[in-house]
């Protein structure tokens, strides 16, 4: 399969190179071939003599890409500039037209991310600070999931480890503010818990097999509860609870992501003040409204408040 894809990835190397259309001409201002002794050719030139070498593009963008050829397969680096600059923004590796590296850089020049390659998959991903520091060296084992990882501070200090498949990942910006703290079993994200900017906890949410599975928690600053929402493989799925100054506000029903059932909203907690139908995340059907004197009834058709006869009428209810 693999052999396949390099024999197909060639093949729409060698088109590209040989036969570009109008459009993609169109955003090309200046093209340089470089024969693989280091001379400019002209492009019939570069192609006779087999395609080896370099093409050198600036666009309309200002991205100047450079890339080499082997064969007319990339082969060797090819770089990617900031607009306008002549500071390298990405960087990509090739070996027979297959990936094997690939960088993206800071507008300083300085390493960003890095990406390693093994096939068709990744084995190492390796990340900096903006200043330089290392803050992350990740590796994966061949099913693509985390084997181990070093994670770092700002002082270049380790603050967690992923050993064996297992452990915890601490992910922050490119400044080194805390983003998240990951916990990782046997080589995947089971939870990941995201923080507010002064530290405090803002979402907990539990994966299964990549898919957010399990209750789901989210948070305001200080510590009192939003939501706690239910999920399933990726769907919200059951009832959601919603939180206003750290009292029950609202239970909303949820299938498939999408609010479809009944919601009820309550005051100071317990009260239940509203019931309002969902049909597929439209309002749909009766909604009831609880006062202390009394409790008023109102019709929705897909969204649209109706009378009852109406309602009946366009569902075909008698």
């Amino acid at each position: 399969m693999k052999k396949l894809v390099l024999v197909i990835f060639a093949a729409l190397t060698t088109l590209t190179i040989g036969c570009r259309n109008s459009a993609e001409r169109g955003e090309i201002v200046k093209e340089t071939f470089i024969h693989k002794y280091g001379v400019p050719v002209a492009r019939s030139d570069w192609v006779l003599n087999g395609k080896d070498g370099q093409v050198i593009q600036l666009h309309k963008d200002g991205i100047t890409t450079s890339r080499s050829y082997e064969k007319g397969i990339l082969n060797g680096q090819t770089s990617y500039t900031f607009p306008n600059s002549s500071t390298i923004q990405k960087v990509e590796t090739y070996i027979g037209g297959q990936i094997i590296a690939k960088t993206e850089n800071f507008p300083s020049g300085l390493p960003m991310f890095e990406e390693k390659y093994e096939g068709d998959q990744l084995s190492q991903l390796t990340r900096w600070y903006e200043d330089g520091t290392p803050s992350a060296v990740e590796n994966y084992n061949d099913s693509g999931y985390i084997d181990s990882g070093e994670y770092r501070t700002l002082l270049n200090v380790i603050e967690s480890r992923v050993q064996s498949g297992n452990g915890t990942r601490i992910n922050r910006n490119n400044e080194a503010e805390l983003l998240s703290k990951d916990t990782i079993q046997n080589g995947q994200l089971v939870e990941r818990v995201t923080f507010f900017a002064n530290g405090d906890p803002s979402i907990v949410i539990p994966y299964e097999n990549g898919l957010i599975h399990g209750t789901s928690l989210t948070f305001l600053i200080g510590g009192l509860p939003k939501t706690v929402e239910q999920w399933v493989h990726g769907q919200q799925e059951g009832t959601t609870i919603v939180y206003q100054n750290g009292e029950k506000m609202a239970e909303v029903t949820y299938v498939q992501s999408e609010k479809h059932g009944p919601e009820y909203r309550f005051r100071d907690g317990t009260q239940m003040v509203d019931e309002i139908t969902w049909t597929h995340g439209v309002q749909h059907g009766q909604r009831k409204i609880f006062t202390d004197e009394a409790e008023r009834t109102e019709w929705y058709h897909q969204g649209e408040l109706v009378s009852r006869t109406t309602f009946e009428r366009m569902n075909g209810i008698r």
